[in-house]
């Protein structure tokens, strides 16, 4: 049978998840926000504020990020007049619209942009926050290797890619999310930058963009070098943070001698995990000292990682230092004793017990000449002496072993209290310490969700500046994600905005007249509306009707 094409007008329609998101950001002002820092020519159709949302839009779908060429694919079937604008046609999301859009976004500050749609959010959430996470992370790209871009971060080769593409060309990335887990600033930076350099960025940014005295930083031990510890002090800021073993004459050590000269105590943070609490004077540059507390810890399952890692390696070590010894012969039992003495010197911090028993051992030497022995001649022998060793696994000294090393440090500003003050900075527990440096992982969470979800490192474009401007769009995509996320959950909806997307990918948004429905099924329906509500925390945001993320607000 032969396909024809049909006569009448093909039904108006677009996915569901990127129609809450982009209701979404725009309502929350966003579109307006971007748009604002730019004097534009009345002839544009497409605005940065609606190519950023356009982009966001698309990466909320079941798909990963598209490259700029097939964005208008995307949007094909969309009512695209009633979500850009009545301006904006097909033509109009093109891929020369969106690059001229990222050209224009770079000339902007990408970070006080990004800092400035943060609090946007945050203000309409009462999502306040006192403590904030800083970290940074890179990302391998293929890419041309000549740049005409001087002002923006290119790729280098930096030998230590996260995704372990040595080979390839490097993005660095400076990441800042707040207490909540919403991203709320980045940068991006040549791939080679050191990390010290990106934390100082951060200290400065926020130092102009926060109370430093009502603020604490979170980041990892890269931020703990006497500059910027110096740095953080002399701003005012909070901070906590992993002692490195290199810093303050290596004072991480004198911290751990501590703890094995005395005793550690249960922690609250979870069963099992022990922990220490003490103050030490530190020099934090030449001559001058500043006293910093130090919450020392150690968790169960370090304890039980440790062993089975002194299992297994310290086999390993043994056998390679004491394997020799079934093979080879002494001339004299003094030879032999003195051989396994030496290598038992060398056999430290193993919870192997190894013994050492010297044996004769008689060799046969032959005849002496050639050609076959006489009758009744027998065969020379001389006696060696061979070691023969026997190791066996102490499982008490490993454990014993285990929480020495398994014991970690943090340093911190934050003054000491048996209870927590309403904010840390005037009183924190120790637990609290150890549960503000554990939270960290949400910077984590945020770089995963860049790169498996908005696909920060598919790089189809070329200028360095436009893909400067893109990590600001996939960090704008990312925080709306994160702050969704958090008002669903709030509002007891358990999705992620991910979670979202996967599950009501079937469901589309229909347009036909002025007729709009939800075409997908019950169940995901009465979702969706629960998920508008949850969102609408005020007039200014999502109706309550079905048709507002389209005739209302677009």
């Amino acid at each position: 049978m032969a396909l024809k094409a049909r006569n009448k007008a093909p039904t108006v329609k677009i996915q569901a998840a990127p129609v809450l998101a982009m209701a979404f950001f725009e309502q929350k002002g966003l579109t307006e926000l971007i748009d604002s820092r730019f004097d534009l020519d009345k002839r544009i159709k497409l605005t940065p504020g609606n190519a950023v949302k356009a982009m966001v839009g698309q990466m909320m779908s079941t798909e990963r990020r598209r490259a700029l060429f097939g964005l208008n694919d995307f949007y094909v079937q969309a009512p695209i007049g009633r979500l850009f604008g009545k301006n904006v046609d097909l033509k109009a999301l093109g891929a020369t619209a969106f690059s001229r859009n990222l050209d224009r976004l770079f000339k902007q500050e990408l970070g006080e942009l990004t800092f400035d749609c943060y609090r946007r959010l945050a203000e309409e959430y009462g999502l306040k926050s006192s403590m904030f996470n800083i970290d940074m992370t890179n990302f391998s790209v293929t890419s041309l290797d000549s740049y005409p871009d001087l002002d923006a971060a290119v790729p280098e080769r930096c030998g230590h890619a996260k995704d372990g593409h040595n080979e390839r060309l490097v993005y660095s990335l400076l990441t800042v999310t707040d207490e909540n887990g919403a991203v709320c600033y980045e940068k991006p930076y040549d791939g080679t930058t050191a990390d010290s350099e990106m934390d100082r960025h951060a200290i400065e940014f926020l130092s102009a963009k926060t109370d430093p005295e009502e603020t604490t930083l979170i980041a990892d031990c890269k931020i703990v070098t006497a500059p910027l510890i110096k740095l953080l002090l002399e701003k005012g800021f909070g901070f906590v943070s992993k002692c490195p073993a290199n810093f303050g004459k290596k004072i991480r050590d004198q911290i751990i001698y501590s703890v094995q000269a005395g005793t550690m105590e249960p922690s609250s943070v979870r069963d099992g995990w022990e922990i220490y609490d003490t103050d030490a004077e530190t020099e934090i540059s030449k001559g001058v000292f500043q006293k910093l507390r130090y919450v020392a810890f150690r968790t169960t399952e370090d304890v039980t990682a440790g062993v089975e890692y002194l299992r297994d390696q310290g086999l390993k070590e043994a056998r390679a230092r004491f394997g020799r010894f079934s093979s080879k012969t002494f001339n004299c039992e003094e030879d032999a004793r003195r051989a396994f003495s030496e290598a038992m010197y060398e056999h430290v911090d193993s919870a192997y017990d190894v013994t050492g028993e010297i044996e004769p051992v008689e060799i046969d030497m032959g005849y002496g000449h050639p050609g076959r022995p006489r009758k009744g001649e027998l065969p020379m022998k001389k006696t060696d002496y061979r070691v023969s060793v026997t190791m066996e696994f102490d499982e008490e000294r490993a454990r014993q072993l285990s929480q020495d090393r398994g014991v970690r440090v943090l340093i911190t500003n934050l003054p000491r209290a048996n209870t927590d003050a309403e904010n840390v900075r005037t009183g924190a527990t120790a637990d609290t310490v150890l549960l503000s440096y554990l939270d960290q992982y949400q910077v984590e969470h945020a770089f995963r969700l860049m790169k498996d979800g908005m696909g920060i490192d598919r790089v189809y474009i070329h200028r360095p500046s436009r893909e400067n401007a893109m990590m600001f769009v996939i960090s704008i995509a990312t925080m709306v994600s994160d702050i969704v996320t958090h008002v669903l959950k709030e509002n007891d909806i358990d999705l992620t905005m991910q979670g979202v997307s996967g599950k009501i990918y079937s469901m589309d948004l229909v347009c036909e007249g002025d007729e709009e429905y939800l075409d997908g099924s019950p169940e995901h329906e009465e979702l969706f509306m629960r998920m508008i509500e949850a969102l609408s925390r005020n007039s200014r945001i999502l109706s309550y009707t079905l048709v507002a993320p389209f005739s209302d607000v677009f």
